[in-house]
């Protein structure tokens, strides 16, 4: 029988905006946190990131990236929690932006 989820997909840059690597105890504290909320979540390893680009009000940005895969299998899922750690996330890796997608699901 199928589950109802709501997946998260956290866009993640692995380097500040100067390009300076972003600190492994960032990304593990991350997991941690996430672990303990979901019980569960996936990382794309570092060594291999994504490419991703995007247009910001004035310049156009280049960023390694991972992606963080969260399930939730709360009714409602979790819009305000998503919503604070956005918000921690900006800050605490000092980015101008971090994408953050919500997606139903069937888990079987």
């Amino acid at each position: 029988m199928a589950k109802a989820a709501r997946r998260y997909d956290i866009f993640l840059p692995i380097t500040y905006n100067d390009g300076t690597p972003i600190e492994d105890a960032k990304f593990d504290g991350l997991e941690q946190e996430l672990l303990t909320r979901y019980r569960g979540v996936t990382f794309l390893r570092r060594e291999f990131p994504l490419k991703g680009v995007w247009q910001g009000n004035m310049r156009l940005y280049y960023d390694s990236i991972i992606l963080i895969t969260i399930l939730d299998f709360r009714r409602g899922g979790s819009p305000a929690y998503i919503k604070r750690l956005k918000s921690q996330l900006l800050d605490q890796f000092a980015q101008e932006e971090i994408l953050i997608t919500e997606t139903p699901q069937r888990v079987f």
